[in-house]
């Protein structure tokens, strides 16, 4: 409600939070000195709008507070007229939270969070790795991945890169299996937990698991079978780049119809076309299958590393990544994932008083672009941490 009293002085009672040039109405608010009252609690923000014809602006809590949950409790706008508070009625922002979230799993970089005074979060690949899983793929007995019967024309490395046929396993016979191995040099491959076993295509047989096979200094058997390390394991050099070539002895245990004894099986990077080759040297292709593979290898994870901004600690939750982690002003926090996903969501908490027992909240009392006055002002009011 809006009382003239004097012919340039507009005095306008408040009892909700909202615009204080609109609360005073058209013809009140253009006198040059305003006079604010509050007769009520205020939950919320009182904004004063920029208007040149203000000489003077007044905000009297009348022992009333104003409490803003979600950011600054005044705001002037009005640049060239400061706003002067008085009375004994706390004035408090009692936001103590900041959020912060990049749902991308693909994020890497800086995100900088300017509610909480542009406090960074950074997510880097390089800083931090882990040991993934490249190929997990479990078969069941008589259903695995089938050699083929056909020769498949190859670049052999033991003996100069010349060309041969071999019985290929056509479904690994791809450069997304070289990638999974670890490239030409297969470095996932020559590892302790690298492991794969072999089966029959028919049940008839009777032979479930027909063989199996580690890296090197793996275990001595996998699904009941004795598998054994490498016979041949060496790096050749082919246009300046090497090729690891493996080789397992007699690790395929074949049955009857030409498929009888055992036999040796390789595993290279065919140097002609970069896809991996995973091949039978003797027997029938079609009658031995692939039955479980398990290759493992180093993997770059992702390193989260929050630097506080604030003049305060602050306490990180959400879980994504940090749960209940105090960071210190001007400090930080770092977590390793063990995985290649970028994404994050952090609440930040803040609490406390400063040296004049005023309470700390994220926003200031006034975010405006003019300034407020508190010399009359007798109630708390609530300090940024920023």
């Amino acid at each position: 409600m809006s009382i003239p009293l004097v012919s340039n002085v507009g005095f306008t009672e408040v009892n909700s939070d909202g615009n204080l040039n609109n609360k005073a109405g058209t013809t009140t608010s253009k006198l040059p000195i305003q006079l604010f009252k509050l007769t009520g609690n205020i939950s919320g923000n009182l904004t004063m709008s920029n208007d040149n014809a203000h000489q003077k602006i007044i905000i009297d809590t009348n022992g009333n507070t104003i409490l803003d949950p979600n950011g600054s409790p005044i705001t002037n706008n009005n640049p060239n007229t400061t706003v002067e508070l008085k009375g004994s009625g706390n004035v408090q922002s009692t936001l103590k939270t900041f959020t912060s979230s990049v749902a991308s799993a693909s994020n890497t970089g800086t995100t900088t969070i300017s509610t909480a005074d542009n406090s960074t979060m950074a997510i880097t690949t390089g800083d931090h790795t882990f040991i993934g899983t490249f190929i997990d793929d479990n078969r069941n007995a008589h259903g695995g991945i089938a050699f083929g019967d056909g020769n498949t024309t190859v670049l052999w490395p033991v003996e100069s890169f010349r060309q041969v046929g071999l019985l290929v396993n056509e479904t690994y016979y791809n450069t997304a299996t070289t990638t999974n191995l670890g490239g030409v040099a297969m470095t996932n491959a020559n590892r302790a937990d690298f492991g794969m076993t072999f089966t029959h295509a028919f049940s008839e047989d009777g032979t479930p698991i027909s063989g199996a096979l580690t890296g090197p200094g793996g275990p001595s058997s996998l699904e009941g079978r004795t598998s054994p390390d490498p016979s041949v394991n060496q790096l050749y050099t082919y246009n300046g780049v090497a090729y690891r070539y493996m080789k397992w002895n007699s690790v395929i245990s074949g049955v009857n119809n030409g498929n009888g004894g055992t036999f040796n099986f390789e595993m290279f990077i065919n140097a002609a076309n970069g896809q991996a080759v995973m091949a039978m040297t003797q027997g029938r292709g079609a009658f031995n299958q692939i039955k479980n593979v398990d290759c493992k290898g180093v993997t770059a994870g992702r390193r989260f590393t929050f630097t506080n901004n604030l003049a305060i600690p602050c306490v990180l939750s959400g879980g994504e990544p940090y749960s209940n982690v105090t960071v210190n002003a001007g400090a930080t926090a770092v977590s390793n994932r063990d995985s290649t996903d970028g994404s994050f969501n952090i609440t930040g908490t803040i609490s406390g008083n400063d040296g004049s027992n005023q309470p700390f909240a994220i926003l200031p009392v006034n975010n405006g672009s003019g300034d407020i006055s508190v010399t009359s002002h007798t109630g708390t009011r609530s300090v940024s941490a920023f």
